[in-house]
């Protein structure tokens, strides 16, 4: 499973929960499905230990952490 996959399994299966059916588009707006502060911190976490990428604090910006695809490619961004 690459880190895209991950990602999305974790945010919609642990984070905001709900019937795999029912999961958003990659580009949908992670904020209009549920996401939050709180959440957004635990997803940080989740990418740091499980995904073994450090992304900046810095570098939180609303246009990285909008959706799927815009954290896949921040990911990607520090992959080493």
């Amino acid at each position: 499973m690459n880190a895209r996959e991950q990602l999305r399994e974790y945010v919609f299966g642990t984070l905001l929960p709900m019937d795999r059916a029912g999961w958003p588009a990659d580009d949908a707006s992670l904020f209009d499905h549920g996401m939050d502060s709180l959440r957004l911190m635990q997803m940080l976490v989740f990418v740091e230990e499980k995904l073994k990428v450090q992304l900046p604090d810095q570098e939180v910006t609303p246009e990285r952490i909008e959706s799927i695809n815009s954290i896949a490619a921040w990911i990607e961004e520090h992959r080493g």
